[in-house]
């Protein structure tokens, strides 16, 4: 089992953090001769927002490395008290800069 921490934008705006919780993650890590790695994570749990709101969470992560290391993560959060979020998050490990994708929010 692991923790969890993830930020949840709608559009360009943050909306809510979540952490904590329970949650647990399947990993497959590959090599080959075109990609030199990556590895693609499948988690499932429960997460907290920072207003309490209980979240259901599957998710996708995937890290791999072109010119510097990168993690995608497509995730569907449903909520508790009826929010759901879905959406697509890169983080560029060299520059430290988070681009949000394409969201749905309710």
């Amino acid at each position: 089992m692991s923790q969890y921490w993830s930020p949840v934008f709608c559009a360009d705006t943050l909306t809510d953090v979540l952490s904590g919780g329970t949650i647990s993650v399947h990993y497959v890590i590959h090599q080959n001769a075109n990609v030199r790695f990556y590895e693609i994570d499948k988690l499932k749990g429960e997460v907290t927002s920072q207003t309490g709101e209980v979240f259901k969470i599957s998710e996708t992560d995937r890290y791999y490395f072109t010119d510097h290391w990168y993690l995608t993560w497509h995730y569907n959060l449903t909520g508790d008290r009826g929010s759901h979020y879905i959406g697509t998050l890169t983080y560029s490990y060299f520059t430290g800069h988070t681009t949000v994708g394409k969201t749905v929010c309710n």
